[in-house]
Parts: C-alpha cells; sequence; structure tokens
C-alpha cells in the first residue's frame, strides 16, 4: 500500500461504516444496477451475467477466452463455466485454430449479434434512471473519478498478482 498506518485520509474506524466506502457503495449500484438491467433483458432470456460478456463480444467478436475473461474482469474458471451457459443459450460457439489449439475463440451466433440493438436501450434506460437529477458534467465527471479508482485499484492488484506468483 502507498500509505503508512496513520497516514490515511481518515481514521480507519470511518470505514467500519459502510457508507462511507467506496467499494461498499460501488456494490450497492452495481447490484442495483444489475437487477434493474436485467429486468430488461430476461425478458429475452438473458442475465445480467450474461449481459456483461455479450456487451464485451459486441465490441469485438473473436477474441480469446483468456481475452474475455480479462476485458469482463473475471477469472478463467469463471468465465468458463458462463461461456458454457452462453453456449447453450444459443449466444456463442468457441473455436479452437489450426495455429493454437490451446487458444479458445469466442464468436457471437448471429440471434446474438441481433440482440445487441433490441438490448442496447434497455442499458441506456438503467443509466439514465441511474443518473437521475445528474447533469451531463455531473455524469462525466462521476465516470472519470470512477475510472481514475478502477486504476489505482488496477494498479494495486497487479502488484498482488506478482507477489502471489512468488510465493507459490
Amino acid at each position: 500500500m502507498a500509505k503508512q498506518q496513520g497516514s490515511f485520509r481518515h481514521p480507519a474506524e470511518y470505514y467500519t461504516n459502510p457508507e462511507n466506502s467506496i467499494g461498499y457503495l460501488a456494490r450497492i449500484v452495481f447490484r442495483s444496477f444489475s437487477r434493474l438491467l436485467e429486468r430488461g433483458t430476461l425478458t429475452h432470456d438473458v442475465s445480467a451475467g450474461q449481459w456483461r460478456f455479450l456487451r464485451q463480444l459486441w465490441r469485438e467478436d473473436g477474441i480469446t477466452q483468456r481475452e474475455l475473461s480479462e476485458r469482463v474482469g473475471m477469472r478463467e474458471p469463471t468465465t468458463v463455466v458462463a461461456l458454457k451457459g452462453l453456449e447453450k443459450a444459443g449466444f456463442i460457439t468457441r473455436k479452437k485454430t489450426d495455429d493454437d489449439r490451446r487458444k479458445t475463440f469466442i464468436y457471437l451466433t448471429p440471434y446474438a449479434k441481433k440482440l445487441e440493438l433490441t438490448l442496447a436501450p434497455m442499458n441506456a434506460e438503467a443509466h439514465e434512471v441511474a443518473t437521475r437529477g445528474m447533469s451531463d458534467e455531473e455524469v462525466e465527471a462521476l465516470q472519470k473519478l470512477l475510472r481514475r479508482v478502477i486504476d489505482n485499484l488496477a494498479d494495486e492488484t497487479a502488484k498482488l498478482s506478482t507477489l502471489s506468483d512468488i510465493k507459490a
């Protein structure tokens, strides 16, 4: 960690109240956002978990399982389970190439490609609800601050994976 004990922004006790924890607040936002989004996507048999994978594949189809896992922010074993469900539901196909049989590439089915235009408005609606009463500038500031938090945490978690590799 960058700061030593005693040089935190607030005393440690401050964060015992969940309302003061960015992690707690982010989790509540995530869960609420997912539930609201799922209210619409489930009408097309797409769960919030499946949505996260489909959204990345709509941005770039035919990426490797590992790349998809990184983009969604999940560990590969979790991704494997999710992909089995997506494949069974008819949303994706998985293919290996002759060049490198170790890599599995993920492709959207034509049905899943068509779903993007149907489900995108549901995502837009969830964003509208979540940012109700905020100006465009406030929404942009919120996005900027959240990206900074993500970057800060990514730097620290990268160090953690390096340390765990050393111990192994």
